[in-house]
Order: C-alpha cells, then sequence, then structure tokens
C-alpha cells in the first residue's frame, strides 16, 4: 500500500477486530521500528493533523502501539483525505518479530464520530460494493489473497455452496455457532447459554480456534492421550473430522477433518473468553466474504 510518493509500506490485513490503519512514524524510536518502513509527514503535501490531538494507545493480546491520528491521501481506490494512526511507539513484542509494517483494520466500527473503516471510504460504483472476501494459503507455497468490491469465484469450487450467516454483534464479525462436532460426537459447549448459542467471532488476527476454557475442556474430554502445554490442551496426533454448527445451518471441514496438533492447528482456551474465536485454522479451510451493507457473511469451500 502506498501513501503516495512517501512510503510504501507493508501493510498487515490482520484484525477484523479492528478498524485502525496505522503505520509507523518517522519519530518511532522503539526497537520494533527498527527494521520497519516509516511514515514522514514533512514529505506530504497532503498532510493534516487530526482534530483528535491527543495520542491513543491500543491494546493488542500481547502488546500496543501509541497512535496519533492524522488525515492524507491512499493509494487503495484512490481515497482522499483517510484518517489513519501514526505510530510513535511499538512494543517490542509481538511486532519486533512481526514482517509487515502497520496494520489495515477490517472490523466493524459503531464509532459514528470517526471515519472508521478505511474500507466504507472506498468510492463505489453500481459492480463495487462494500465487501471484502479473503483466501488464506493452504502451504508456504500457496498466496492468500483479499478482493475488495466482491469475492473471487476461482476461490469457489464449482459445485460447492455460499452459506450466508448473520452478523449477530455491531463490534466484531460474528456469527452464531451451536458446538462443534468432533468425531461424530457433537460437542455443545454453547450449551450453558440460555440463547443455545455462542457468539463465534471470526478473525484473522487470531492463528488458533479457540473458546471458554469450561467448552473447550469438555471437547478434550471426548480425547485420549492428552496433554498441558502451558495454558491449552492438545492432542498431538490427533486428525478427525470436524464439523462447525452455526445457526441457522451446519458446514464440515472441505477435506472432512481438522488437524489438531501443535504445529498445524490448535485450539485453545482462555479463562477469560466468552465467545469462541475462529482464526487462521478455520480460515485456511474456508472462503470467507464479509458483507457489510448487509451485515452477513459468507462461508464456502475453496
Amino acid at each position: 500500500m502506498d501513501f503516495y510518493n512517501y512510503l510504501n509500506a507493508i501493510i498487515s490485513y490482520n484484525l477484523l477486530g479492528s478498524t485502525n490503519l496505522w503505520i509507523p512514524s518517522k519519530n518511532c524510536y522503539a526497537k520494533a521500528c527498527y527494521n520497519k518502513k516509516k511514515y514522514d509527514y514533512n514529505i506530504s503535501k497532503n498532510y493534516r493533523i487530526s482534530s483528535q490531538k491527543n495520542p491513543v494507545n491500543i491494546f493488542f493480546g500481547t502488546g500496543k502501539v501509541q497512535i496519533a491520528y492524522a488525515t492524507d491521501d491512499i493509494h487503495l481506490g484512490s481515497i482522499k483525505n483517510q484518517e489513519f494512526g501514526i505510530a510513535n511507539y511499538m512494543s517490542d513484542d509481538p511486532f519486533s518479530d512481526m514482517q509487515f509494517d502497520g496494520l489495515f483494520g477490517l472490523g466493524i466500527s459503531e464509532d459514528i464520530k470517526r471515519k472508521g473503516l478505511i474500507y466504507d471510504n472506498i468510492p463505489r460504483n453500481s459492480s463495487r460494493k462494500n465487501v471484502f472476501s479473503i483466501y488464506y494459503p493452504k502451504s508456504v507455497d500457496d498466496n492468500g489473497a483479499i478482493t475488495f468490491g466482491g469475492y473471487d469465484k476461482k476461490y469457489i469450487e464449482p459445485n460447492s455452496n455460499i452459506d450466508w450467516f448473520v452478523v449477530s454483534s455491531k463490534k466484531y464479525w460474528t456469527i452464531k455457532m451451536t458446538g462443534i462436532k468432533i468425531n461424530g460426537l457433537f460437542l455443545e459447549i454453547c450449551s450453558g447459554n440460555i440463547e443455545g448459542y455462542c457468539d463465534a467471532v471470526i478473525d484473522t488476527g487470531t492463528s488458533s480456534i479457540a473458546g471458554p476454557k469450561n467448552g473447550v475442556e469438555k471437547e478434550y474430554e471426548l480425547t485420549s492421550n492428552d496433554y498441558i502445554v502451558n495454558s491449552f490442551k492438545v492432542d498431538p496426533i490427533l486428525k478427525t473430522p470436524c464439523n462447525f454448527a452455526f445457526m441457522p445451518i451446519n458446514i464440515s471441514s472441505p477435506n472432512g477433518y481438522l488437524y489438531v496438533f501443535i504445529l498445524e492447528s490448535i485450539i485453545l482456551y482462555f479463562h477469560m473468553y466468552t465467545h469462541i474465536i475462529l482464526g487462521q485454522v478455520f480460515l485456511q479451510k474456508y472462503y470467507a466474504i464479509f458483507e457489510k451493507d448487509n451485515m452477513r457473511i459468507g462461508i464456502s469451500a475453496p
């Protein structure tokens, strides 16, 4: 992504839970900024300081950035006067080891006072809608893809349907989930909820499938040879059929299996979670389409 002639940055499209676009500032002297490409506002003719002049801290699972808001023109559909964040501080963990410079948030914004999601500001026409879709590579030799304005049919098998789910939250890309079927056994991990379902957040910023401690422990009571690694349980050799039960329909893994072992897929549990997180492990199995205007998510086997 280019900020015209002053920066050619590698942007991570991580975190469907974030609405912010931010990049490192030339004034960032933290260790995590050393090897990053930095934004120099002195070179830009269109740079403007935002009306919100106080720095803002954005916290992630294991780190934070401190940003100041500004506006500039961006090469993504020729967006003019787009608000974004300039990071003057990035924590060493996890950003020092990350192979990207900044973050492009594709989350849902409730804040009507801000422009919010940058994608909302891309010029539209009758054929380009407020939709984006994500394809995750299946191997290191494969390339991932993000499509703005629709979806790419080449990532959907000819006989595969697109199953649509209503977004159940105004804060995150969330759909209703009733459970997971592993090895033919349906695990009612949401049975503790009065409604009979729990919210499943689809998030590119999470590498695993994660959920409430009690629910995930129920899952692993059905398997043998489990052991504990730090804060989660995993079976190192488990290869089992896995179906995901959403409302109103169920979908199955396109190849019939979800691999659950340390190097490929991990199901985590955390005390703080009250919902399910479907991260990159899930997205590598499916092609996901996110419709902002209709507030729905499409899932299909690639």
